[in-house]
């Protein structure tokens, strides 16, 4: 049964991928969604709270595949950049749905977040989150000119910087 409601999440989150390439993410409707995916109505509020939640996990199942991929020994950042770029079609449908948050949202599941952790522990997780975020928004809003490596040397240096 599991494998059946896996299959039917990943029909629903390409189906809405799609979507999201012709129409306008807010007029997307639930039907929309289920008539593209080929499943019952009512899969969608099996599993999923929201279109949004749609987005979450969709960007959670390509980010896990590329962080199983990353090499431990690699820049954190550098692995970031390379995944908005090699992920750049899925961030133009989020940044035209104004939906760029879920990517931060994303960022710090992979930090492990958890609003429950010591305060100085919850306070480090998301410095590092938002401001990793905060160079992938701007690098992807500039047109990405830089490359993955350019944008990874230049978080090292200025974390190398004293002001």
């Amino acid at each position: 049964m599991q494998l059946q409601s896996d299959l039917s999440k990943s029909y629903i989150a390409e189906a809405l991928i799609q979507l999201m390439k012709t129409k306008k993410f807010s007029s997307i409707t639930n039907k929309n969604i289920t008539e593209r995916a080929g499943v019952s109505h009512i899969t969608i509020y099996r599993n999923f709270s929201s279109k949004e939640d749609i987005i979450k996990y969709y960007l959670n199942t390509i980010l896990s595949k590329c962080t199983s991929l990353w090499n431990e020994d690699e820049n954190f950042a550098y692995q970031l950049f390379s995944f908005f770029q090699t992920n750049k079609d899925i961030i133009d449908l989020l940044y035209k749905a104004n939906l760029q948050y879920l990517l931060l949202d994303n960022i710090l599941e992979l930090y492990n977040y958890n609003k429950d952790d010591a305060v100085d522990i919850v306070y480090s997780k998301v410095t590092v989150a938002y401001f990793i975020f905060g160079w992938c928004d701007v690098w992807y809003k500039r047109g990405m000119l830089e490359t993955p490596e350019e944008m990874a040397n230049l978080i090292s240096q200025k974390n190398n910087k004293t002001y």
